[in-house]
């Protein structure tokens, strides 16, 4: 009897950048040689692997392009605490805000695989138009000093008396906090690899709760940019004209189709598709 120990690689990012970005600046002479390590490194893995798992459909074509034998797409999720919606106000209210006030918010990593300073500018816009906008940062930098360059254009374009910045919250709070928010936003870099690449679970955590998001040309964004409530932004202008747009609105209505494709977006559905591809692989690899 031969038994073969199937194996399966997960690649929940682009490998490459990510780990290169914690170490070193990806466009530095170190950081090209520490890039071209992990990319060979992750190739390696893909095309001996039996299965790759990736979150989105960036990766999934990312792994099938260097020669991967099978490739599923098991989606981050949300837990199901972001089931529950939440009006906001009491958040609102601890914040100090305004009823008027257009809140718009980013939570997650402050780190280099975004584009904040683009986010800023448009903040920065806003107010000078007059419109009532505040700032709502929820998170902190993780390994690298981007959060310092954050804290920079807060400074240069004006905005440090309308940001808040906050801490990581918990996580069972986070859907309560994305409730206070009005416009959330996604401002990954699409010239960073790892935001490239990335399928962000905050999409559908933005979006449990009623709330229009905005997000950069990531692929995982163009995907669903059909939903009513996803608007996709470049420049600052972009974002400036969604800021206007939904302060006219105030719209926080969730959308039938959202809420079903939440229930299917649950950590317990990847669960019980990643358990399906253990089934599958301990059947084809035994041999008798």
């Amino acid at each position: 009897m031969e038994r073969k120990i199937p194996f399966i690689f997960d690649l929940q990012d682009y490998y490459p950048t990510s780990a290169t970005g914690y170490l070193a600046d990806v466009k530095s002479i170190l950081g090209r040689y520490l890039k071209g390590f992990f990319e060979t490194m992750t190739r390696y893995l893909i095309r001996n692997a039996d299965v790759v798992s990736v979150p989105g459909v960036a990766l999934a074509m990312y792994a099938k392009d260097i020669g991967a034998k099978r490739v599923y797409i098991l989606p981050n999720g949300i837990s199901e605490h972001f089931l529950k919606r939440y009006d906001g106000e009491k958040i609102r209210r601890k914040l100090g805000y305004d009823d008027n006030d257009m809140i718009v918010g980013y939570v997650g990593s402050i780190e280099f695989w975004l584009d904040m300073k683009t986010l800023i500018k448009a903040v920065s816009i806003a107010k000078m138009n007059r419109l009532p906008i505040k700032l709502l940062l929820i998170g902190r930098h993780l390994q690298t000093g981007y959060s310092l360059k954050v804290k920079r254009w807060l400074e240069e374009y004006d905005v440090k008396d309308i940001a808040t910045w906050l801490d990581f919250v918990s996580h069972e709070e986070v859907p309560e906090y994305i409730a206070a928010i009005d416009v959330a936003t996604i401002p990954f870099d699409t010239e960073n690899p790892t935001a490239y690449y990335a399928a962000p679970n905050k999409l559908w955590e933005y979006l449990s709760q009623g709330v229009s998001v905005a997000s950069t040309p990531i692929p995982e964004a163009l995907a669903y940019r059909f939903i009513r409530k996803l608007f996709i932004v470049k420049t600052s202008e972009e974002y400036v004209k969604v800021f206007e747009k939904i302060f006219k609105s105030k719209d926080k209505f969730l959308d039938p189709y959202i809420e079903q494709i939440l229930q299917k977006r649950l950590w317990k559905h990847s669960a019980d598709m990643l358990r399906e591809i253990f089934r599958t692989l301990k059947s084809a690899k035994q041999h008798y």
